[in-house]
């Protein structure tokens, strides 16, 4: 027989609605306020059987009772028959004792009423799935501040069932609170808001300084949003409101605003930790926006530079070019081939550099240029120069090799140099002559070689005032290269080589 001791001390310890059951399952104590559970009478229970209560006919009794003998004790939720209601959802637990004046193996189940719990715990999943939402929004990850401001106020009105969710900004000077979406869940749409200045409602702007969120229950008993009451929450009926700061960086640069129409209202800390929540993501959505307007800003002065380096190279080029047909002008009016010889030297140098500048302005890239047009471009124009030299030919073995432009000014003249020289000089008396030039790159080193199989010459004996070689060697420092110069009876062989920059 069981104690009258023991089930004191059950009785004594716990408040739970408790049922003890022997070993062959039979209800041999039930606390007294059963009825207000379940809403049977403890004689009720008694006659169908502690068993009869369960109605999930996959939930195992005797699995349970024997992870009770295993474990010593069990935990579960199962919902339980109730007399005037379809169910209810119990939490329970068995624990598993021994009586020990009678040895006899007893089971005592505690129930409580776990409908509340199950109401948090729905709450907590309806705003963590918001959440979830929100933070996979495209509107608010692009910046889309309109379409995402609606989706923030109108999915956490849901998710807080609060009459109204807005959202406000200060203006530079913080001078006032301007309402940039407010969200009425009695009209399901976005409803306008006019601006609240902050010389009527000082004290409230100051909370905004001192305090993290603002929560009022009942906002015609609180002091600090008295000054809103008038102008503010009287014409809307607002009755309860939560106000969580939205900050950038540290800074706070607006409000979102829960208010509760009609009637006060406790706002709970799972509600408060959803308001900060949603703080962050109108935060997010701001800086996006602003991002964006940076960006399209940013995009527009490249554009705009884009276009002038267009200009300045295509002036610069049509300048030279100017220049160039004066000097081809000038030419025309020499009296000697010496002087004919200088004017369409010098205005060969001048297309090559006009050339470069075209390319410029043609290009997409401001910074680099693919040489090998270039080098189709001066060769074709030089060999344009000297018509009259039919009997020498040009080969090509050149590849595509992007240099910066500070580069591909004296490349292009060190170009023009080389080649005229071997038209000019390279092959007297001889009947025909080729002019091999390459172009290649390699680890990040440049390689332009340009050979002919001209006369050749005595590099010892070439003059000290010799123009030609005075450029090609200040082109050549100028681009922090090497030149290899090789000549005999067989021709000419240069070879240059620059790291890229």
């Amino acid at each position: 027989m069981v104690s009258k001791s023991f089930f004191n001390l059950i009785v004594n310890n716990f408040l739970e609605h408790v049922f003890v059951l022997n070993s062959q399952l039979e209800i041999i104590f039930q606390t007294e306020n059963n009825s207000s559970l379940l809403g049977f009478s403890n004689d009720e229970i008694l006659k169908d059987g502690f068993q009869s209560l369960f109605i999930n006919p996959l939930f195992s009794f005797d699995e349970a009772l024997d992870k009770a003998v295993k474990y010593g004790e069990y935990y579960n939720t199962e919902n339980f028959k109730h007399k005037t209601k379809k169910f209810i959802n119990i939490a329970f637990r068995i624990l598993y004792q021994e009586d020990e004046s009678t040895h006899e193996h007893l089971f005592v189940f505690y129930l409580r009423d776990n409908t509340q719990q199950n109401v948090v715990r729905k709450d907590i999943i309806k705003k963590s799935l918001t959440i979830e939402n929100l933070s996979k929004s495209r509107k608010i990850r692009d910046g889309h501040i309109n379409e995402a401001i609606y989706e923030i106020l109108e999915s956490s009105s849901r998710a807080m069932q609060a009459t109204r969710v807005n959202a406000w900004v200060f203006d530079k000077e913080k001078t006032q609170i301007q309402c940039i979406g407010n969200f009425d869940a009695r009209e399901n749409k976005l409803v306008p808001q006019t601006a609240l200045p902050r010389i009527a409602m000082p004290i409230y702007f100051n909370l905004f300084e001192t305090e993290k969120i603002i929560i009022t229950r009942d906002t015609l008993k609180e002091t600090k949003t008295a000054e809103l009451y008038e102008f503010y929450l009287k014409p809307h009926d607002i009755q309860s409101l939560m106000d969580v700061p939205v900050r950038i960086e540290g800074e706070m640069i607006g409000v979102i605003c829960f208010e509760n129409v009609g009637a006060p209202r406790e706002w709970t800390l799972q509600e408060q930790k959803y308001g900060l929540v949603a703080a962050q993501m109108l935060s997010l959505t701001i800086e996006s926006h602003n991002k964006q307007l940076a960006k399209k800003a940013l995009e527009l002065a490249l554009e705009e530079q884009t276009i002038l380096l267009q200009e300045v190279n295509h002036r610069v080029k049509n300048n030279l070019s100017i220049v160039a047909s004066l000097m081809n002008l000038q030419s025309e009016k020499s009296h000697d081939d010496y002087h004919k010889q200088l004017f369409m030297e010098c205005r060969n140098r001048l297309e090559s550099i006009a050339s470069v500048h075209e390319l410029i302005y043609k290009a997409k890239s401001y910074s680099h240029i693919n040489f090998k047009e270039y080098l189709n471009q001066i060769i074709e124009h030089i060999s344009n120069s000297y018509k009259s030299f039919e009997h020498i030919k040009i080969v090509k073995g050149i590849t595509d090799v992007h240099v910066d432009i500070s580069s591909a000014i004296p490349m292009a003249l060190i170009v023009n140099e080389l080649i005229t020289n071997a038209y000019k000089h390279a092959f007297h008396n001889k009947t025909e002559g080729i002019i091999e030039i390459s172009l290649l790159e390699n680890n990040n080193q440049v390689f332009l070689t340009i050979k002919d199989n001209g006369n050749g010459f005595d590099k010892t004996v070439i003059p000290k005032n010799s123009i030609g070689m005075d450029i090609l060697s200040g082109l050549i420092e100028q681009i922090e290269g090497t030149c290899n110069l090789t000549s005999n009876e067989k021709g000419t062989l240069y070879k240059i080589s620059f790291s890229k920059k």
